[in-house]
């Protein structure tokens, strides 16, 4: 298998991964165009009392929404097939590498379980989103963010700096979800193979024992190390969410006061920085997933015998 997770990726689903792009790029640059529309209908429509226009934006809005809906529905159903179709091929992939002559010693039972079961799950959830999601959340932030700076660039530039510190604080945290994340499914695989090897002593106690409980020991402190530090990078984030509102009310509020800015551009950028949040919030999930998903793709590489990966390859 390469060395790099991504050129996998390319190498068993770059043409669908295209298209996926494709429908990706088109959901984001719809995202400006409702927040343009509640602007329009506040300032022009009911302002002028346009009762006819404002049926007119409404109709549009309505329109505007179902197109995105659907793009989002078909996206979504492709992704979901293509993460299928990676599972089915890591799955042979695996059965076959460990079951040629030679290479069923190199890996135990218990590990090859562990590896067409959970870990070929969370490779394959990560190959449908290895390209077009991240792209979409971008563009997604990027598209609601750059409406909002041409709308008011002030107001806009003071909330975006809050989310500065997250970029020191996530990588940090993440790395220390790596190595206990490496450390939990090695254990993992080690109990799946103490349990395919345990036999029964003469008193009828299965073998191995005390050797499964400290197994399942190691596995329930990793995981809470996980917890924490995940948690808290929830907590990190969920903060400064909280604080772009603040920001936005107290800045724009004070524009407004001072008759610099309208009451309907506070309206649109309460709407658009959830816009510019929840995918800044997703691509940050994003990155963590990517790193969970580096971990086990090598895992699974390092465990297969390369001769027989370059022929199943």
């Amino acid at each position: 298998m390469p060395q790099s997770l991504f050129v996998f990726i390319w190498r068993v689903s770059g043409r669908k991964q295209v298209l996926l792009c494709l429908l990706t790029v088109i959901v984001a640059l719809l995202t400006a165009v409702p927040l343009e529309l509640q602007r329009r209908i506040v300032d022009d429509a009911i302002h002028n009392r346009e009762v006819a226009y404002l049926l007119l934006l409404a109709a549009v809005y309505l329109g505007v929404l179902l197109v995105q809906g659907a793009l989002k529905y078909a996206l979504n159903v492709f992704r979901g097939w293509l993460v299928e179709d990676v599972a089915r091929l890591l799955r042979h992939l695996i059965f076959d590498g460990t079951q040629r002559n030679g290479a069923h010693a190199a890996v135990k039972k218990g590990a090859v379980v562990s590896m067409i079961a959970a870990e070929t799950e969370d490779l394959a959830g990560f190959v449908g989103d290895s390209i077009s999601f991240p792209l979409m959340q971008a563009g997604t932030a990027l598209s609601a963010l750059g409406y909002l700076i041409w709308v008011e660039p002030r107001i806009a530039i003071f909330a975006a700096v809050l989310y500065m510190p997250q970029f020191f604080v996530v990588p940090l945290g993440q790395r220390r979800i790596n190595r206990w994340g490496n450390i939990h499914a090695r254990l993992l695989r080690k109990m799946g193979d103490t349990i395919v090897g345990s036999e029964i002593d003469r008193k009828g106690r299965p073998r191995f024992r005390r050797r499964f409980h400290r197994l399942v020991q190691g596995a329930f402190r990793t995981r809470l190390g996980i917890y924490r530090v995940k948690f808290f990078l929830t907590f990190f984030g969920n903060f400064l969410d909280a604080l772009a509102p603040l920001i936005v009310l107290s800045v724009g509020g004070w524009l407004v006061i001072e008759g610099e800015v309208e009451v309907s551009t506070l309206v649109v950028f309460i709407t658009g920085f959830q816009k510019v949040a929840d995918p800044w919030d997703q691509l940050l999930t994003f990155y963590r997933t990517a790193s969970n998903a580096n971990v086990k793709y090598h895992l699974i590489a390092d465990a297969l015998p390369e001769a027989n990966l370059r022929r199943s390859l």
